[in-house]
């Protein structure tokens, strides 16, 4: 027991100094930051572009669920009409069971094509806000190095000056 966490206080010290040896890389080099920060972004856009993708899928896959069953129960519709008006008693009875069947598969499918339509909006305005928080990183990201840039230039020039 002792053993295990004598390594897991090793491992911790040996994190530890890596993360302060990267901060201040990331310090003397700011851009790695911005950059880490921006890739960061850009793989949580990637992901969120295939959630996005399978949820649009699956709102698609509903709605063709949605024509097939109404397209079926028009038929059975005409069907129905057909036997009774012919008095097929029998035929009418199980067309009509059919056709309540499909009516609630129908409003089931009804409600979750109106739940898979809003996951799909939600789904494309968060991939839009992602894309424009990457936008406005890498437009944050050019005008603070330039920012830096020209501090150290008028840094240079008055060390010059003064020497």
């Amino acid at each position: 027991m002792a053993e295990i966490n004598f390594f897991s206080r090793l491992a911790n010290l040996w994190a530890g100094f890596v993360s302060l040896w990267i901060t201040d890389v990331e310090k003397r080099h700011p851009e790695i930051a911005y950059q880490n920060a921006i890739d960061s972004m850009i793989e949580k856009y990637t992901r969120l572009k295939s959630a996005t993708a399978a949820i649009i899928r699956r709102r698609q896959d509903l709605e063709l669920r949605m024509k097939s069953e109404e397209g079926e129960l028009a038929s059975v519709a005409a069907d129905l009409e057909g036997a009774m008006a012919t008095g097929q008693d029998d035929l009418a009875v199980v067309l009509i069971q059919k056709k309540n069947a499909l009516d609630a598969s129908i409003a089931i499918l009804k409600g979750d094509l109106t739940q898979a339509q809003t996951d799909a909006e939600e789904a494309k305005d968060s991939l839009l806000q992602v894309k424009n928080e990457i936008e406005k990183l890498k437009a944050e990201k050019d005008r603070m190095l330039a920012q830096m840039q020209s501090a150290q230039a008028r840094v240079k020039i008055q060390n010059q000056l003064e020497g």
